[in-house]
């Protein structure tokens, strides 16, 4: 028996972004379980940098606030900085101590956070 062995130049790069989160981008994806988590809208947040997502936004009292997040499937973890020690803190995902699970979806162009401790909220991409 002979093996025909095809090239595989003729397929396309695989896009991260797209595998994860179809029309969402990772930083979007952020910004929508911080908008959960932290109670803010995402079109007051910044994407500081793509990979990893890194978000930060600037509250009504002057604070400024920075994330990290990471997508590993359907769950989003984050951790923020701390200004005081200029230092990354630990990645919120010790559920059994109290962290709560972060998960998304995306169906028919809409992206739904579902936060264990919060409620769970839908977004389009109008509201980046």
């Amino acid at each position: 028996m002979k093996l025909h062995i095809k090239s595989v130049s003729r397929f396309k790069p695989f896009h991260v972004a797209r595998a994860q989160g179809a029309d969402f981008s990772p930083s979007e994806i952020c910004k929508a379980t911080l908008s959960v988590e932290m109670g803010r809208k995402t079109k007051t947040m910044k994407t500081v940098q793509q990979n990893p997502p890194e978000i930060a936004y600037r509250r009504d009292d002057g604070d400024s606030f920075r994330y990290r997040c990471k997508l590993e499937g359907e769950r989003v973890t984050w951790r923020t900085f701390l200004s005081d020690t200029g230092e990354w803190g630990r990645w919120r995902q010790q559920y059994s101590q109290g962290d709560a699970m972060t998960t998304y979806r995306v169906s028919n162009g809409k992206l739904t956070i579902m936060n264990e401790q919060a409620d769970t909220e839908t977004f389009r991409k109008s509201d980046f």
